[in-house]
């Protein structure tokens, strides 16, 4: 995977090498994830998630399906 990175990011992402923190580029966006993932947990991620889907739905850019319109074709295996 190649990325390009600008601007704050890159310096930031430059100092950390500079400054000992990690060894190389992709080492300084490892730890960068890591320590995302120890300050962002799972639930807090579903969380936001399932927030944006309501709002969504509330705004009408989603449509909420009852379980028939979601099994489409397939509802008449419920029976």
């Amino acid at each position: 995977m190649n990325v390009t990175l600008r601007g704050r990011v890159r310096q930031i992402l430059n100092d950390m090498v500079a400054a000992g923190y990690a060894n190389t580029k992709s080492e300084a966006i490892r730890f960068a994830i890591l320590n995302f993932g120890e300050h962002v947990s799972e639930e807090a991620m579903v969380s936001e998630r399932l927030s944006r889907i309501n709002k969504d739905i509330k705004e009408g850019k989603r449509k909420l399906l009852n379980s028939k319109e979601a099994l489409g074709t397939y509802a008449k295996y419920t029976k």
